[in-house]
């Protein structure tokens, strides 16, 4: 079936009328004109940013993160602990913005194809020559990679539009990245997750560099979760979210491969995968 964008709109929406405490926003919008919804929850100083569904197929993620966040929600209204941590004292110390579907098209399009009537339809099909997408699709509606788009050793890996690893004419051109980026820029954000599928992995650095607590905090995140720190390599090592991220700010940004298998993970894997990242999560709040 897949979690596509209408779900994911859903479940903002009644998560949002569900609790007060919880704001709804649009950051921007898609190539195809989406918009990309972000969720706030908590009151503290200390400012979280997670994000999943770079890739169309990777819309586990995204499930994850509404999921963990209706959960986190009616944990702290409950005043109850959430896989034994204290909500009420995360709450109170961090901040969590949450932009579940990064790629709204992207996910879309895997998911559920692209109509015929649709004039991105003959677009897609002139651009990468192939005429079935569900299944295989990654990129946007314009054939770029976003998790390539960043500029963050940007760089050329394939020369035209692709389902997926074509990083895009030049660094942060598609309207995607730069809601990211704006959305970042504007609320100084003292960590990032990023979270994609699959490996059971949790990247923390850039090109040699990371903050001087990122070490110990992806190794918190092992402990709790069972997947394994270490550092990216081949196209996974530049050009993403938290990439662009510690390059800019130097602080904390980690990638999380959610799950094991091959992309898209199925929709039964939530359940096996949802407490391991949810300890992730919990686990950097705790750090921050």
């Amino acid at each position: 079936m897949g979690y596509d964008y209408n779900m994911m709109l859903k479940d903002c929406d009644s998560l949002a009328k569900k609790f007060c405490f919880v704001d709804l926003f649009c950051i921007g919008e898609s190539v195809m004109e989406k918009k990309i919804e972000c969720i706030k929850i908590g009151n503290g100083d200390k400012k979280l940013f997670i994000n999943g569904a770079h890739h169309g197929l990777e819309y586990l993620t995204s499930a994850f993160i509404l999921k963990f966040l209706g959960d986190y929600a009616g944990a702290y209204n409950n005043k109850s602990e959430f896989f034994d941590y204290d909500v009420l004292k995360l709450y109170n110390k961090v901040t969590i913005y949450a932009v579940p579907m990064v790629n709204p098209d992207g996910v879309d399009i895997a998911v559920n194809g692209i109509d015929i009537t649709n004039p991105y339809h003959r677009k897609l099909i002139s651009m990468v020559g192939i005429h079935s997408f569900n299944k295989v699709w990654q990129a946007n509606a314009n054939g770029v990679d976003i998790n390539h788009n960043y500029d963050a050793g940007w760089r050329v890996v394939k020369e035209y539009p692709s389902p997926t690893g074509y990083a895009g004419p030049y660094s942060e051109s598609e309207p995607e990245t730069k809601a990211v980026i704006e959305l970042v820029k504007k609320e100084n954000f003292d960590m990032l997750i990023a979270f994609h599928s699959q490996g059971g992995e949790i990247y923390y650095d850039f090109d040699g560099k990371m903050s001087k607590d990122s070490i110990r905090i992806a190794n918190c995140m092992s402990d709790v979760s069972g997947y394994r720190a270490t550092v990216a390599e081949g196209t996974a090592a530049y050009g993403g979210c938290k990439d662009w991220f510690i390059k800019e700010f130097g602080k904390a940004g980690f990638t999380v491969e959610i799950g094991h298998g091959k992309n898209p993970l199925p929709d039964d894997m939530l359940n096996i995968i949802y407490e391991e990242n949810s300890k992730i999560i919990l686990c950097a709040m705790e750090q921050m």
